[in-house]
């Protein structure tokens, strides 16, 4: 997920939102038809074509990187650009140093390094700019997820053991409990989310909801559904990831149900703001 804000930066970080509101009024409305920015080109494997996107970051000056599945590489698309860049992988499916395998998600540094999960190689890379080889940082986890907090510190979620830990601490900071529905556990989760605070969000998709654990906390808190899978307002189904401003207003792509949602903070319910309809 990126990590840009979605509203003015505040002055420093702070433990408590002040208010409920993000800044774009309530009854705001969204275009129902959006904008190209990679891709469009039909499945496949040319550079203005993907195959299977499954994770995306887009950095400070709007490059999207994104993580092209079913091609083993991760592409970078420049604002106005037709086709993309191929910046890591593209040497086919495989487990060497230059190769990816069903890589999942990517968080890229101020520096322009980029951070990998691998998921079928079940590894964690780091990946220079401009070099051809990556470096293993963190093996033998199914990672499924990444975030980076502001200090550079690296999340990783571990979808086998259901835990996130932060790195290089190899500290758990959200499950870690074993597979479950209690609120200091995890299930089948997607993408996760780190913010000013340290506080992480995960989209917990086989719970259908959305938790945020703060740091140091012995349980999440759930910020969105929780309520059953369904697609009632204050329900989720299956959702993949989230991104959430500075005053804790949470954007889920609630994948079940084909839409996004917003949840202003603690709301017990949302609102739709992009949906197939």
């Amino acid at each position: 997920m990126a990590t840009k804000a979605i509203c003015p930066q505040l002055p420093s970080p702070t433990t408590t939102p002040p208010s409920s509101h993000d800044g774009i009024c309530a009854n705001a409305t969204w275009n129902k038809i959006g904008t190209i920015v990679a891709g469009g080109n039909g499945q496949g494997s040319g550079l203005n074509q993907l195959n299977k996107p499954s994770g995306l970051f887009v950095d400070d000056d709007d490059a999207v990187y994104i993580v092209d599945g079913m091609n083993d590489r991760v592409v970078k698309w420049r604002p106005g650009d037709s086709s993309g860049q191929v910046v890591a992988g593209g040497n086919g499916p495989g487990n060497h140093t230059d190769q990816l395998d069903d890589a999942s998600s990517i968080v890229v540094d101020k520096n322009g390094t980029m951070f990998i999960c691998d998921s079928r190689n079940t590894r964690v890379l780091q990946w220079v700019k401009g070099e051809n080889q990556a470096q293993i940082i963190v093996d033998n986890i199914l990672c499924w997820g990444l975030a980076m907090d502001y200090e550079g510190s690296l999340y990783v979620a571990d979808a086998h053991e259901h835990e996130i830990k932060k790195w290089p601490d190899n500290q758990i900071v959200a499950g870690g409990n074993g597979e479950g529905a209690a609120l200091n556990q995890l299930r089948f989760f997607a993408h996760i989310f780190v913010d000013r605070d340290k506080s992480v969000y995960v989209a917990d998709d086989g719970n259908h909801r959305v938790m945020k654990w703060i740091v140091g906390a012995k349980e999440g808190i759930v910020v969105a559904g929780g309520n059953g899978q369904g697609d009632h307002m204050d329900q989720l189904s299956d959702p993949q990831s989230m991104i959430v401003d500075q005053l804790g207003t949470v954007y889920v792509a609630d994948w079940g149900n084909h839409r996004i949602m917003r949840w202003f903070n603690g709301s017990k319910s949302g609102s739709v703001i992009i949906d197939d309809r």
